[in-house]
């Protein structure tokens, strides 16, 4: 994760952080001393440092306050500005709090994907395949063939498999089926014939 920032927290759970050392992009060798020194730290029970992805991981008490473990690694000097920051102060600048999980936001995920891969497999010859409709179609028949053949009994339920393929289409397809019950002859909702 690329940064300006000298010093950072990358990851961190309660007992283990992961802190970002830009000074490991420059010296490499120096590695191993920076995790010795974090092992010496009173809360710090273990270190490990990779130098190709330039971050220390610290496992420490879990009732120590993360905010004295990083006052406690201060004491390195790659590490100095750690000293009286905070958990803010130390984000990466590109950390932005994540939508919290939920079905809309991984159907959204998930339509964004098949689009970006359609976008991409128009450079492959034939462009006018459309992913959108491939992939849905490929699980409904799957599910149909299962049906009619009758074996491979590790393999997924037929039924299971043909609503995995309706779901996959509906979710896909969601902004061009909206788009169609859009249209102008389209019945409105609450009409009705006289």
């Amino acid at each position: 994760m690329p940064t300006d920032r000298e010093v950072f927290i990358i990851h961190r759970i309660p007992g283990r952080v992961r802190i970002g050392v830009g000074a490991l992009r420059r010296d490499p060798a120096r590695a191993e001393p920076i995790a010795e020194m974090a092992r010496e730290c009173p809360s710090v029970v273990d270190a490990r440092v990779s130098p190709w992805a330039a971050c220390l991981v610290v496992e420490h008490e879990p009732d120590a306050p993360i905010e004295a473990v990083l006052d406690e690694l201060a004491r390195i000097p790659e590490l100095a500005c750690c000293c009286g920051s905070s958990i803010d102060d130390l984000a990466p600048p590109c950390a932005t709090p994540a939508e919290p999980p939920s079905p809309g936001r991984t159907a959204r995920l998930v339509r964004d994907a098949a689009v970006r891969l359609n976008v991409a497999s128009q450079a492959i010859p034939p462009p006018q395949i459309d992913l959108t409709i491939l992939v849905p179609c490929v699980l409904v028949g799957s599910g149909l063939l299962q049906a009619l053949m009758r074996r491979a009994p590790d393999a997924p339920h037929w039924i299971t498999l043909i609503k995995y393929g309706v779901d996959a289409f509906v979710l896909l397809n969601h902004d061009r089926l909206q788009s169609l019950l859009a249209s102008p002859g389209a019945p409105e909702g609450g009409e009705t014939g006289r």
